[in-house]
């Protein structure tokens, strides 16, 4: 105890000293409203004169252990000079000058999303260095009950977790940047959503919709999906380039998909012209980038499918070209997912099918690859996974058909 008081006496005396000295570098003093404030010199600014900056406190010993602190990490080279800037200054100047030239069209633009609709109104007028991690971890379980745009309830798990990955990347880049010490996101604790169940045609519905895919002019593009699993960007933007004819494979290296455009654009463009566009970008991973075999059955539907297409191109004047679109409108031009999407529910309503979405068929093919006895690590290989964890989490558990058969198998000890 004595050490420590002897300790906290040699700073007050150093700090007294080094301003009895005129250096500027430090002095402590009870203001008339009774609150001690600490000074200390922060070099000197672009006239050249000193910078002087305030700590507070209730007692001296609270304001003598700031400055210790300053001085301290001063001394180690980790001082950060406090700042003024907001959180929303330096947020829209790190979507500019970073995420801009770093990221897909498509994310950049999911970035601009979390930025203005939600971290920006909820926490953007504090200065960032003000944003703890109190304050991030009380942002985060207000989205999570109450964030959704149309008032809705709150935002799910995932929405949460991509939206914690964007603020972490820009909140760790001020800090490479100086701006802050330390990032308040780390440690952050996302809230758990309920976990959604997957949907998957059964084989009888399957069956079904296979039935009356001759019914729609893109219906062997569900045929196709069906028996590859590929998204729905990765379908739409197939092009017959990417066939290998001799090795019976297509290769997927690109997705496709219709994004609002970003803000500095909507800020150019005026209400009579379009705020969103089609975008071709390479998929989103090493792993996304692939060649997968296509099955003997669907190879032969595939080259009947070129043959109607050359026919209709010809009986319209359009010029057959070797990189278009393997699934195309009748003039050539690329079928965007929400044409897709409409093909399927009206096949889906054909068929007298309980709605399912277009990712209930890369579901279904994976869980009839799962029950056909196809390795995990294939499977992972055919979806373009990052990991066979993903894999095994998502498709590596019975149905509801097999777990039948197999009580039943059971029986038979009965």
């Amino acid at each position: 105890m004595a050490s420590e008081c002897k300790r906290r006496n040699f700073i007050i005396q150093e700090v007294l000293i080094m301003s009895r000295k005129g250096n500027n570098e430090g002095s402590v003093r009870m203001r008339s409203n009774g609150v001690w404030e600490g000074r200390y010199s922060d070099g000197v600014n672009a006239e050249g004169k000193q910078i002087q900056r305030s700590v507070y406190g209730k007692t001296k010993k609270e304001v003598v252990d700031k400055l210790h602190t300053i001085f301290f990490q001063k001394q180690q080279g980790i001082y950060i000079t406090p700042a003024k800037v907001l959180l929303r200054e330096w947020l829209e100047e790190w979507l500019h000058n970073y995420a801009h030239i770093n990221v897909r069209p498509s994310t950049y633009i999911s970035y601009e999303g979390y930025v203005y609709n939600h971290i920006i109104p909820s926490i953007g007028d504090l200065p960032i260095q003000k944003i703890t991690p109190p304050v991030v971890q009380n942002f985060y379980n207000d989205r999570f009950l109450n964030g959704r745009t149309d008032g809705k309830g709150g935002l799910s798990s995932k929405t949460l977790r991509n939206m914690h990955n964007m603020f972490h990347q820009a909140m760790e880049q001020a800090k490479i940047n100086g701006i802050i010490l330390h990032n308040p996101t780390d440690n952050a604790i996302i809230p758990k959503s309920a976990k959604k169940e997957m949907r998957v045609l059964t084989v009888q519905e399957q069956m079904q919709l296979l039935s009356v895919v001759h019914m729609h002019r893109l219906g062997f593009a569900i045929k196709f999906d069906l028996a590859t699993g590929l998204r729905i960007g990765e379908l739409c933007a197939l092009k017959w380039s990417d066939v290998n004819f001799i090795k019976r494979t297509v290769k997927i290296s690109r997705t496709l998909q219709r994004i609002k455009t970003n803000q500095l654009e909507r800020d150019e463009l005026d209400g009579s012209e379009n705020m969103t566009m089609v975008v071709e970008g390479d998929v989103k991973t090493d792993s996304g980038f692939r060649e997968i075999p296509i099955p003997d059955v669907i190879w032969n539907e595939l080259l009947q499918h070129q043959q109607r297409q050359q026919q209709e191109y010809m009986t319209l004047g359009v010029p057959v070209m070797p990189d278009g679109y393997i699934f195309a409108m009748p003039f050539g031009t690329c079928v965007e997912p929400s044409t897709m999407r409409d093909a399927l529910n009206y096949l889906l309503a054909v068929a007298g099918i309980e709605h399912a979405n277009f990712h209930s068929l890369r579901h279904t093919f994976a869980t009839r690859a799962i029950e056909a006895g196809v390795p995990v690590k294939t499977l992972s290989d055919i979806l373009g996974h990052s990991q066979v964890q993903i894999t095994m989490d998502l498709y590596c558990h019975s149905s509801v058909d097999h777990m039948r058969d197999s009580m039943n198998a059971l029986m038979g000890l009965f």
